[in-house]
């Protein structure tokens, strides 16, 4: 038993090390402080300046929450959202060990988040999308939250072709948000019918997942081309990005909830 967990574990990291999008902070994981400069940092940590007032749904443990309250410095601000009482109170100790004055959790559902409209600059959520139930209204709260001409940036998995069930079921098992994977256009339209705009995915990379994975719910030719970067069969890692726009309008108002309707 004991070489079938390890032999888990062993692939988990596989996972998460990586192209897989759950890179520093994803899944709820915290880590030691990143020395790399900000040009080697995942995009979302890019995008920051200093007085930026940012919002993170599903925090985790408050990993990307620190690493951002650095970014934006002593006039910004970072708000962790999490449904875990337990991950907020890790968070906040971990904020307390290190004296930062500008980072706030708070316990709460995505779906319902508990901050006023037009709060954040940005907006984040690093392999959490894919695992919320009613993915639409989590993207209508992140437009609700942002500020006009604010932006969201979300990383998680997408695919462009079907997969096998199977494979699905085996990969959630090494990375949840994977089990939740969607099409592409599909994704990426959550953002655009809740009124972002410049919808664009600005970073994709091929999922590689344990050859024993693979090999078990594909046939030998679809086993090479989903580990063919140039292929669209598989499991992609995407970062996507859109601006909520400057003015309100009765079609990008986040208070009309009927302007999304078809």
């Amino acid at each position: 038993m004991e070489e079938n967990v390890k032999t888990i574990e062993e692939q988990k990291q596989q996972v998460e090390h990586s192209a897989c999008g759950c890179g520093s902070g994803g899944c709820g994981s915290h880590g030691e402080a990143n020395t790399q400069t900000k040009e080697d940092l995942p995009i979302r940590f890019q995008i920051l300046r200093e007085g930026d007032r940012v919002v993170e749904f599903g925090s985790g443990t408050g990993n990307d929450v620190l690493a951002a309250a650095q970014m934006v410095g002593p006039t910004g601000k970072v708000v962790g959202i999490d449904m875990s009482e337990k991950n907020i109170q890790l968070s906040r100790d971990y904020s307390d060990q290190l004296k930062l004055n500008n980072v706030e959790f708070r316990h709460g559902n995505v779906e319902e988040v508990p901050l006023a409209k037009e709060f954040a600059n940005i907006v984040l959520a690093n392999c959490v999308f894919n695992l919320q139930e009613n993915k639409q209204k989590v993207a209508d709260e992140m437009y609700r939250i942002c500020d006009h001409n604010g932006l969201v940036c979300i990383s998680d998995f997408v695919t462009i072709h079907d997969i096998p069930l199977g494979l699905r079921q085996d990969g959630a098992e090494l990375a949840g948000c994977i089990g939740g994977a969607e099409n592409l256009e599909t994704f990426m339209n959550y953002f655009r019918k809740t009124g972002f705009q410049n919808v664009e995915i600005v970073e994709m990379k091929k999922v590689h997942l344990p050859q024993d994975i693979f090999e078990k719910n594909l046939s030998a030719e679809d086993v090479e081309a989903y580990k063919d970067v140039n292929s669209e069969k598989g499991i992609f890692s995407v970062t996507l990005i859109g601006e909520k726009p400057t003015t309100c309008s009765p079609e990008t108002c986040c208070c009309n909830s009927d302007k999304h309707k078809n």
